[in-house]
């Protein structure tokens, strides 16, 4: 067979197999000492190649090739094709958590620049109308609750929780509809509040039909992870903070516990569709010398799982060994040039107030390195000129929320910026 295929190169790449699947190359050093194997140059090929496509048959690896096999191609997104309900799902904001709204005592909430009155009742019930009092517009979160009314500061008007006025000091009146005020959806789930933009009217107009709630759900809930949660205020805009979280490459140069020696990815999938606006990425990522992950635990590769729930909620899952740390964000746009981030950081270890403590101490780090970052970024180039192999999954979102969210164009004579919030115009 000559000297490629002799007996030698065939007990070489024997070894290469068997060192492949039972812990690394240590098993062909000692056995091409023991046999005295000179490999060809062919077999030190075939030995390269093969280990390559293996990368470390380590757990991780398996489970990263797994976790890949369960994203699903689905068709893209389409504008013309949305439904009611695809436009009900698509304007979900988290507004807050429960402690942010104080039982009886309407609070004030800016979504796109437009105001809502929210209060939470003695039956931790939530409420969302209209800010501005039908009468003369006074903002309705300056006044006080009466038996579940929100009651006007100005003139003492009364509006129940369906929006309708219901009472007018000193005047018997004729109730007509142009007096009430727009109704909102307003839930709590998973210790966020979110509020639906998507009125009480949009809905007539939808034949009466029902909207189904579909709120992601991310699954450490079902495991029961530890979890801490945290918000802060950006000069930015929104779109920039969830691209932000979802850009894998950002890590090794802006924050401490990234690799800024090896900031690729090992390896990355495509964004596959994986449910309703809701698309999947995944990496192999080199933990930095000084990550949780490397310093105290002691694991040097990572599997990353990426992935956006439109219009923006992010997912950052590190899976390293038998530990799961998982980030999700939520960006609310207050205007086109503020926001507010609100974090949830899992974690299945440091399972105690001690672990808690660590944790936001490291999130609220994390967050200030970016928000140095984004909130220097210039609008009027926020899209860049060009893109990059690891740029994919922003990208992905980028091009949905610009076509299904918001969007802005910028005028060529004076750099103008002008904006559309879309899905409310479909």
């Amino acid at each position: 067979m000559g000297n490629i295929f002799n007996l030698y190169n065939i007990l070489f790449v024997a070894c290469l197999v068997f060192s492949s699947f039972h812990g690394g190359f240590s098993y062909i050093s000692l056995l091409t000492n023991i046999l005295k194997i000179q490999p060809s140059p062919f077999t030190y090929k075939l030995l390269l190649d093969f280990s390559n496509s293996i990368l470390n048959n380590s757990p991780a690896r398996q489970l990263f090739d797994t976790n890949s096999k369960r994203l699903t191609e689905y068709p893209k997104l389409d504008i013309n094709l949305l439904t009611e309900q695809d436009k009900y799902d698509l304007q979900w904001y988290v507004i807050g958590t429960k402690t942010d709204f104080v039982i009886n005592k309407p609070t004030k909430v800016t979504i796109w620049n437009k105001n809502y009155v929210v209060w939470r009742n003695e039956n931790n019930t939530y409420n969302a109308l209209d800010d501005a009092c039908s009468h003369k517009g006074a903002s309705l979160s300056c006044g006080k609750i009466n038996n579940d009314n929100v009651v006007c500061p100005y003139h003492g008007y009364e509006f129940n929780n369906n929006g309708t006025l219901t009472k007018v000091p000193g005047i018997c009146f004729q109730h007509s509809p142009i007096q009430d005020l727009s109704k909102f959806d307003i839930v709590e789930k998973n210790g966020w509040v979110y509020l639906n933009t998507y009125s009480d009217i949009a809905k007539q107009n939808n034949n009466g039909n029902e909207m189904i709630e579909n709120i992601f759900i991310e699954e450490e809930v079902e495991k029961n992870d530890s979890v801490v949660f945290l918000n802060m205020d950006f000069k930015c805009y929104s779109r920039i903070l969830s691209e932000n979280s979802l850009d894998v490459m950002h890590i090794g140069f802006v924050h401490t516990f990234g690799n800024t020696k090896r900031p690729n990815p090992i390896e990355n999938h495509p964004p596959k569709l994986v449910g309703p606006n809701h698309y999947k990425t995944s990496y192999m990522y080199e933990a930095g010398q000084q990550s949780v992950a490397r310093k105290v635990f002691g694991v040097k590769d990572l599997i990353v799982e990426n992935e956006f729930i439109l219009p923006h909620t992010t997912v950052a899952r590190v899976i390293f060994g038998e530990f799961t740390s998982t980030v999700i964000t939520f960006a609310l746009p207050i205007s086109e040039s503020k926001s507010r981030l609100f974090v949830k950081t899992y974690r299945n270890f440091w399972t105690n107030k001690v672990g808690d403590a660590l944790t936001e101490n490291m999130m609220y780090s994390t967050m200030l390195q970016d928000k140095a970052i984004v909130e220097n970024i210039d609008m009027r180039f926020m899209e860049g000129k060009f893109n990059m192999k690891f740029d994919k999954l922003q990208n992905t979102y980028k091009t949905f929320y610009k076509k299904l969210i918001h969007t802005f164009s910028v005028n060529d004579n004076n750099n103008e910026i002008v904006d559309s919030n879309i899905t409310n115009n479909v």
